[in-house]
């Protein structure tokens, strides 16, 4: 009986001098997990592909163009590579990153449609009509409000575009001779736009994005100058006006630097 209360004294001897080495031991530090900062100012570039519609009409030829059986909208599809520089600045608030874009882009949107028709006033003739849109450069200013998982950034933005158009226009009796050819060049149109996007820091001062924007440009005026040419006359300087109803689609992926801290 002694040996065995002997032992368990032995035993919790033990266990007490165990417990007091454990407390005098240091716990271990462990370091706070570093959280991305969104905020700053950036600089980057883009690249990618944009597709553009536009819808052609004539109101100003009124009683004449039913006349002549014009289409009541000629429809020109346009669509090209992209690329160019953008900046803005993010500010974060916890999980909540707001701030402001800006970017500009060339590449030239080309697009070209034709169309043939006929009318009581070209009858049994038809007339055929070529019609030519291409964007040179398109512009954006937006605000851009995201939602940041530590070095990934979803975000949204809206704000205002431009768009800068060349134009031709070309009619001609079909199979025959030119009738008109105008040009109207770099006209800039004035529009909203709204996206989404993607952006991962992939070092402290670096990141990669991918985005999708949409740009409505409602419906413009353009004033297209050229000549008309009757069949068998001398050429006549005349000046028409066309509607556009525009739309375009990007989907851009780019690279931005932060360079500097907000100075708000």
């Amino acid at each position: 009986m002694k040996q065995i209360l002997g032992a368990g004294l032995a035993v919790c001897a033990m266990m007490a001098a165990t417990s007091a080495m454990a407390a005098d031991m240091a716990l271990p530090v462990v370091a706070p997990i570093a959280v991305y900062d969104w905020s700053g100012y950036y600089i980057g570039g883009v690249l990618g592909g944009a597709w553009a519609t536009n819808d052609i009409s004539d109101p100003g030829l009124g009683i004449f163009g039913t006349g002549l059986g014009v289409p009541v909208i000629q429809t020109t599809n346009s669509s090209g590579f992209i690329g160019g520089v953008e900046g803005g600045s993010n500010y974060q608030f916890g999980k909540l990153v707001v701030g402001w874009e800006g970017d500009i882009t060339w590449g030239r949107l080309k697009g070209t449609s034709a169309t043939s028709f006929t009318g009581p006033l070209v009858a049994p003739a038809a007339l055929s009509r070529t019609m030519t849109v291409d964007t040179n450069w398109i512009a954006t200013t937006t605000s851009r409000v995201g939602i940041a998982h530590n070095n990934w950034l979803l975000y949204g933005k809206a704000g205002v575009a431009w768009a800068n158009n060349s134009y031709t226009d070309a009619w001609a009796v079909s199979s025959g001779p030119s009738l008109f050819t105008g040009t109207g060049g770099n006209k800039t149109q004035t529009g909203w736009t709204v996206g989404t996007g993607l952006e991962w820091a992939f070092m402290p001062n670096w990141s990669l994005k991918v985005e999708y924007d949409y740009l409505d440009f409602g419906t413009k005026t353009v004033a297209i100058n050229g000549a008309v040419t009757p069949v068998g006359g001398a050429a006549v300087p005349a000046q028409f006006g066309v509607q556009n109803q525009q739309h375009i689609n990007e989907v851009k992926a780019g690279i931005n630097w932060r360079f500097a801290p907000n100075l708000w």
